[in-house]
């Protein structure tokens, strides 16, 4: 969901989270709501963009205005981590397509170097369009979702993280720590 028009909500200053953060990322179908079913313990927190869509009755089709608002409550979701005992554990759930994205996302959530806490999930892509056609709760987004999982295959080949954050310092460099001029360093 990182796009120049959502700013800053794509990928937002946060607190620290207080509990264990799990990072569970890949493209559309690829199974990580399946995944963290399957996994996350009793009284375990999820957070997840098709989570809080559903909740505000949108399917998987949700209309274009309504996309910054489900960010921000994510967002809202994902700041109030920071108060969550130290036992908690929390599940993220998001695409992040990108080695650059994945390691942001796991600085701005403080996810350890623990084994588990950041799971890839992934498939080919055969196998991805395949899931797209043959799931009934996707009709009416195949197009849609089929564009998606190529964009994430392209920008994991890539490495690219998507646009930018917003935002430039008093010397004028961008303030985005993926930016291009930030990861390549500045020189005086």
């Amino acid at each position: 969901m990182n796009s120049p028009e959502y700013g800053d909500i794509a990928r937002p200053d946060l607190p620290r989270p207080n509990c264990r953060v799990k990072l569970v990322c890949g493209p559309v179908a690829a199974g990580k709501s399946t995944y963290v079913r399957r996994f996350a313990g009793k009284g375990d927190i999820v957070i997840d963009l098709d989570t809080i869509a559903k909740e505000r009755g949108f399917t998987r089709d949700r209309p274009q205005g309504e996309v910054g608002n489900l960010l921000r409550e994510r967002n809202k979701r994902l700041a109030a981590l920071a108060s969550e005992p130290k036992e908690r554990v929390a599940w993220v759930i998001m695409s992040a397509p990108s080695r650059a994205l994945r390691a942001w996302w796991c600085e701005a959530l403080g996810v350890r170097v623990q084994a588990g806490d950041l799971i890839l999930i992934t498939q080919d892509r055969q196998e991805l369009r395949r899931r797209i056609m043959s799931d009934p709760d996707r009709m009416q987004v195949r197009g849609l979702h089929l564009w998606l999982v190529d964009k994430w295959l392209e920008r994991e080949r890539w490495n690219d993280p998507g646009p930018a954050k917003s935002g430039v310092d008093a010397d004028g460099f961008p303030t985005d720590p993926l930016h291009p001029l930030n990861k390549q360093g500045r020189t005086s």
